[in-house]
């Protein structure tokens, strides 16, 4: 029954793949599909980059946070068995996240999820391991990887509430699917729980932590400029809000804070920076005064601006560590919520919405111990101005930030132990 409903999924991929085409043609987002020419030889395996491997070691990943995450474990995976890595990815992104780090001997897009192009990679590039970072389950390259003697296992695995109920409309694929994998080392016991009910065997499952939080950086590049960008703003000793990983409702909420509280200064750094323009539309549009991190330098006079949209890559961190306190986007808007741990490592007061279904475990803990503050549109400035008005509690919930992240670390250690329970 499962390969039956594959070979359904395998009739309808051409009008599934039509259709997200058509999407990012009509969305603000069209310009990712500029290389598309360029991506269809990986994409259909039209050539093998290089020389046939001998063996391999193979990773997927979705996209850019994936990459970020899996790299130290790559490097243990690596060593331990002595063999060439390959990394694929969804997204161009994440591809070119992947290029730059030196683990990776090839980083490629990953096929099409069509069963004889996933066979065409594996004879291509001979892996004998497949790492899944997360949740990018692809049906098509699970079993030609388990029918043409590759092992596969997914690490860092994340599984919703809402996912786990939508496999078990299509219970016998899955269970297929599970069946096929090696082991699975889930974030959390939540999530390994939520594997085991969607059909994976218990006794190859493990709660072994986030291995992206290992990643957490206190000492991110970009700080010392990020502390220029401020004396430039005259913003040295300003109480200062870092809104990072932002969506438009989000962006919204925080204009409007902005406009009630005209002594606290707000960087709104948004997650998708191709909608620049439009926020920068919207900032013109509010009164407010305010700048973009690329074109401070050529402004004239920056005083009194209470707003700076930070529009270019990799400045997050630094302005999480310099900020005074921090809210972290898509958790008001309905996407899940992003990175917590990220602004909490710094020891700052995180802020964030009611939708944190994507880390719960991390939310939860922040919560608990008061490192966390849950807010809302209704109540997103009077939170922002309680701790303004507040140093105390500033400065006691900016603490429980810091002791929260450091208890999420080692994830990438106890992996490494499943790994090495399963043998080379």
């Amino acid at each position: 029954m499962g390969y039956l409903i594959l070979f359904i999924l395998n009739l309808f991929a051409p009008l599934a793949a039509l259709g997200v085409v058509i999407f990012f043609l009509i969305s603000p987002r069209r310009k990712l599909l500029r290389n598309l020419r360029y991506e269809l030889g990986q994409r259909f395996v039209l050539a093998r980059q290089g020389q046939k491997i001998k063996k391999s070691l193979w990773i997927h990943a979705a996209s850019v946070g994936e990459v970020r995450s899996v790299v130290k474990l790559a490097k243990l995976l690596k060593d331990y068995y002595g063999c060439e890595l390959i990394i694929t990815t969804s997204t161009a992104a994440g591809r070119n996240t992947a290029l730059k780090e030196p683990v990776f001997d090839k980083a490629l897009l990953m096929p099409v999820d069509c069963y004889p192009l996933i066979k065409r990679f594996i004879g291509f590039y001979n892996p004998k391991y497949l790492f899944i970072v997360e949740s990018d389950l692809w049906p098509n390259m699970i079993a030609a990887c388990a029918n043409n003697g590759v092992k596969v296992s997914i690490v860092n695995g994340r599984l919703s509430e809402r996912s786990a109920r939508r496999y078990k409309i299509i219970s016998p694929l899955v269970k297929m699917l599970l069946g096929k994998i090696t082991f699975i080392c889930a974030q959390t016991e939540e999530i390994a729980q939520r594997y085991i009910f969607c059909g994976a065997s218990a006794d190859k499952v493990y709660s072994c932590g986030n291995i992206k939080y290992d990643l957490l950086n206190e000492s991110p590049s970009k700080t010392e400029e990020v502390q220029e960008v401020f004396a430039a703003l005259g913003w040295e000793k300003d109480f200062i809000t870092i809104c990072g990983s932002t969506h438009e409702e989000e962006e919204n909420i925080i204009i409007s804070a902005a406009k009630e509280l005209k002594d606290i200064k707000f960087v709104i750094a948004p997650r998708h920076l191709e909608r620049k323009k439009q926020i920068l539309h919207t900032l013109r549009e509010s009164g407010l005064k305010y700048v973009s991190l690329s074109s401070y330098r050529r402004e004239g006079d920056l005083k009194g601006r209470q707003i700076l949209l930070a529009d270019a890559m990799g400045w997050l961190g630094a302005f999480y560590k310099k900020g005074t306190v921090c809210f972290v986007g898509g958790s008001i808007s309905k996407c899940g919520g992003h990175n917590f741990l990220e602004a909490a490592v710094f020891a700052k007061p995180v802020l964030f919405g009611q939708y944190y279904y994507n880390t719960p475990d991390v939310a939860a803990a922040l919560l608990k111990g008061g490192g966390g503050i849950l807010v809302g549109a209704d109540d997103f400035a009077k939170k922002l101005k309680d701790l303004f008005d507040n140093r105390a509690l500033l400065a006691e919930s900016g603490a429980a930030a810091g002791e929260c992240s450091l208890s999420f670390k080692g994830a990438t250690e106890r992996t490494l132990k499943v790994v090495e329970k399963y043998g080379k």
